[in-house]
């Protein structure tokens, strides 16, 4: 079976084809040190906020459209921060203000509510913490879809009006 789905792997991945010039990052409004990349890998939307330094990626959060919950549409929230950077308070900086840049990019939209959905394999501390702070402090044991390990999902509805 395979292993979680892990958002650093994506950092990686991102930060390889920055360069390459095949990325298009856009300034946030909310943020002015904060950028978007907005693709359709699965004909979904999906949102890659990221901070850098220079050149190099420090923190990274991906929204990406998933199934609705309760008819409202919901965003699974994947984040990462580069090894250099950990410990720095940059994993709840890049998913606090990537949170807010959505938010106030869709109050401009009919969409009013929406979901934040974090699924965190049970032994990932650090991002435990985030989620519990930022998201939900009472999260929802489950199990992984993908990988069939022991996980728990954090659910956030977030007021796009009050943005």
């Amino acid at each position: 079976m395979p292993a979680m789905t892990d958002p650093m792997d994506a950092l990686k991945s991102f930060e390889h084809e920055l360069p390459r010039g095949s990325l298009k990052l856009q300034q946030c409004e909310t943020d002015k040190n904060l950028f978007v990349h907005v693709d359709q890998p699965t004909g979904k939307p999906r949102f890659t906020y990221v901070r850098m330094d220079g050149k190099t990626v420090t923190a990274m959060a991906i929204f990406a459209l998933v199934e609705p919950i309760d008819r409202t549409q919901c965003f699974h929230l994947g984040y990462a921060v580069a090894e250099k950077y950990r410990g720095q308070g940059k994993g709840k900086d890049i998913v606090t203000a990537a949170m807010k840049e959505l938010a106030n990019g869709f109050s401009r939209t009919p969409i009013t509510t929406f979901y934040i959905e974090a699924v965190i394999g049970e032994d990932n501390e650090a991002s435990h913490k985030i989620a519990a702070k930022l998201l939900s402090a009472m999260p929802t044991p489950i199990t992984d879809e993908l990988s069939g390990t022991p996980a728990f999902q954090y659910l956030k509805k977030v007021n796009t009006k009050a943005a």
